[in-house]
């Protein structure tokens, strides 16, 4: 039996088009901060996903495999998708929730109850490589 080590990462959404989308299983490169900010995360992370809304010399780049993605509300999501003005979150458990992520970041479409004040994620990774050197 083969032990995998396994890293958690904290995503939390900038918007605008400005984050990286999320797919369970998934194994790709992905850019994350080299000095994280300040996270206030209950537990401990390794990792925080960079957003561009930081400046890119505070970032560096490595493979890594999505093993599994978290959200304090919906539960276990298998992927977000942060591809146009809209972000969609899809839980394992339920139907896609579409999330405004310009004129009103953060805010449901269509469930006026549904007031979610964080929408970050801790999210389990495996196979995290070394920083990549080359970021073309």
């Amino acid at each position: 039996m083969s032990i995998k080590v396994t890293h958690k990462a904290l995503w939390t959404p900038g918007w605008y088009e400005l984050d990286q989308s999320l797919v369970v299983g998934q194994h790709q490169r992905f850019w994350f901060f080299q000095t994280p900010p300040s996270t206030g995360a209950n537990e401990p992370i390794d990792f925080m996903f960079f957003n561009q809304m930081a400046s890119s010399a505070n970032s560096q780049v490595r493979y890594a495999r999505v093993l599994d993605i978290e959200h304090t509300d919906l539960g276990p999501l298998q992927r977000i998708d942060t591809d146009g003005l809209d972000y969609i979150f899809y839980p394992i458990d339920g139907n896609e929730v579409v999330v405004n992520a310009e004129e009103e970041p953060g805010k449901v479409y269509d469930n006026d109850e549904m007031a979610i004040e964080d929408w970050s994620v801790l999210v389990t990774l495996a196979d995290v490589s070394d920083p990549v050197a080359d970021l073309a």
